[in-house]
């Protein structure tokens, strides 16, 4: 047993995901509603058109309106009429897919120019004149999977799942995912790292899927859910060594700071870079677990050029070790190490 885990749970009404390895916490993600039904597409009803604000709303489920700009009307598939111009009436059956969802009191948000694959885009337009209002054309994989993609499933020891519905949708995926012999091709999915999947791989795989029933202990408590959240949403970190790393985030940039605090030197005359490289490696850890993007500023404790010059070289290869596209760019002249990293979805501070 490598004891790696993954955890599919509800957090204070948002989908947690969150990847164990070793014991060690090493990837979370969370999904709010803003993310779930995005790219799904729908039959709508326009329900009332807005000409000040040049919009519309229109309707998708009962009671459900959407945000509709009026533009590019050209490109809006209205079902129920055929139209001699690019214009727009209440009633009109129309063809939309969800762009943004939901925050608060405000309407998702939809647009008439539909995005699919190709194949999937012809069959929805193929099948649009048959279907009803509020029927569901394509329904988009809940996000939280997207999380599977960059987990090395094959040796993961178990996949937690809160409830059926996650269950359900996790085991579809795993099911799909690796190499089809009746076809010949290997599926764009490989399930996380390494080479696509066999049918012997997911077989093992969907073995190792279950739903947490405990209802007396629950799968947030057993996975101390609580604790890993306050230490990606604290200010200050404690290492092993005694040194402390502070994160602090602004506008433009996220700072993090390594101070030797309660370290106490020993006669290694490398007992700086060993403290250096302690950080570095829970820096990058608490990076990917907190998400952080953009630009990133980190200031090691002071050493020598020597210890400098293989702290860098440590630096970079935690950086194209991120599953997320991350750049060293250099180390100014105040011993200042910069890097940057691609923005995918919220960090967790701005999700909490």
């Amino acid at each position: 047993m490598n004891n790696n885990v993954v955890v599919i749970t509800y957090y204070k009404k948002k989908i947690l995901c969150l990847y164990i390895e070793a014991g060690v916490p090493k990837e979370l993600k969370l999904f709010d509603d803003e993310e779930l039904g995005i790219r799904n597409v729908y039959v709508g009803k326009v329900k009332n058109i807005v000409k000040n604000i040049g919009a519309a709303f229109v309707e998708i489920a009962p009671k459900q309106n959407c945000f509709l700009k009026l533009e590019d009307l050209d490109k809006l598939h209205v079902l129920n009429r055929e139209r001699k111009e690019a214009d727009l009436k209440q009633g009109d059956e129309v063809l939309v897919q969800i762009v943004k969802g939901a925050v608060k009191d405000k309407a998702p948000v939809c647009t008439g120019k539909i995005k699919l694959p190709k194949e999937e885009l012809n069959r929805v337009l193929e099948i649009a004149p048959t279907r009803t209002v509020h029927s569901v054309l394509y329904s988009a994989k809940p996000g939280y999977l997207t999380f599977l993609k960059d987990i090395d499933l094959k040796s993961t020891d178990r996949i937690v799942c809160v409830d059926d519905t996650i269950y359900q949708d996790v085991d579809s995926y795993v099911e799909n995912l690796g190499f089809k012999p009746e076809s010949g091709d290997k599926s764009s999915e490989t399930g996380g790292i390494g080479a696509a999947l066999t049918e012997e791989d997911v077989k093992n795989i969907r073995g190792n899927i279950a739903i947490y029933t405990d209802a007396e202990y629950p799968v947030n408590k057993l996975y101390k859910i609580d604790s890993i959240i306050a230490e990606l949403t604290c200010h200050k970190l404690w290492l092993k060594s005694g040194a402390n790393i502070v994160i602090d985030y602004t506008e433009a940039m996220t700072v993090i700071d390594v101070n030797s605090a309660k370290s106490i030197a020993d006669k290694h005359p490398d007992h700086i870079l060993r403290v250096n490289t302690e950080a570095a490696d829970e820096v990058f850890r608490q990076i990917r677990l907190r998400n952080l993007s953009g630009m990133i500023l980190i200031d090691f404790i002071n050493d020598s050029k020597e210890g400098t010059a293989a702290l860098t070289e440590h630096v970079q290869k935690l950086c194209a070790q991120d599953i997320v596209e991350c750049r060293f760019i250099d180390v100014t002249g105040l011993n200042i190490f910069e890097f940057t990293r691609k923005k995918l979805g919220r960090p967790i501070y701005e999700l909490l």
